[in-house]
């Protein structure tokens, strides 16, 4: 793979990290018990996909 593609699909990784944690902080700051549970969750499974997409350990 090019280094470019690599950048690419790590920005690409990190722009939806991101998403998902602005997603949490807003269900966060308004106190939504069950919002929060379900981008807690999306953020985790975000991050498992992700880990295994760039097969880190």
């Amino acid at each position: 793979m090019h280094i470019y593609k690599i950048i690419l699909k790590i920005q690409n990784t990190l722009m939806l990290l991101a998403s998902c944690i602005e997603e949490l902080e807003s269900a966060v700051s308004l106190n939504y018990e069950e919002d929060i549970l379900e981008r807690a969750y999306d953020l985790i499974a975000t991050y498992r996909r992700i880990k295994n997409e760039l097969e880190l350990d």
